[in-house]
């Protein structure tokens, strides 16, 4: 059980563990944009995190990656955010990401 987060920045990574660790106990791998879709083809995640400025570079693409592994894409605004603002943010999307991936 995997949480992919690509790119960064580092808040947004550390904002990420801490909510997978808590809410679902799960564990994250980042990625590179370069190296995204074999990371996330591998890793088979329920939620892949994003920021919203790189999400914006090329939408449709992560938006594809997302639904190849049916995956939740989570796009947040971090640009200057803390941690705690962006684990406040991130906290109930993950959890929607979860309950959707594991509903049965």
């Amino acid at each position: 059980m995997a949480v992919v987060v690509i790119g960064g920045p580092p808040e947004l990574i550390e904002a990420a563990r801490r909510v997978a660790a808590l809410v679902t106990n799960a564990g994250v791998i980042t990625a590179e944009v370069a190296t995204a879709a074999t990371r996330v083809a591998h890793a088979r995640p329920f939620a892949i995190v994003i920021s919203d400025e790189l999400y914006g570079f090329d939408a449709a693409e992560f938006d594809a990656l997302a639904r190849d592994v049916q995956a939740s894409l989570i796009a947040l605004p971090s640009d200057g955010a803390s941690v705690r603002t962006l684990q406040q943010r991130l906290t109930p999307l993950v959890m929607d990401a979860y309950r959707e991936h594991f509903r049965s």
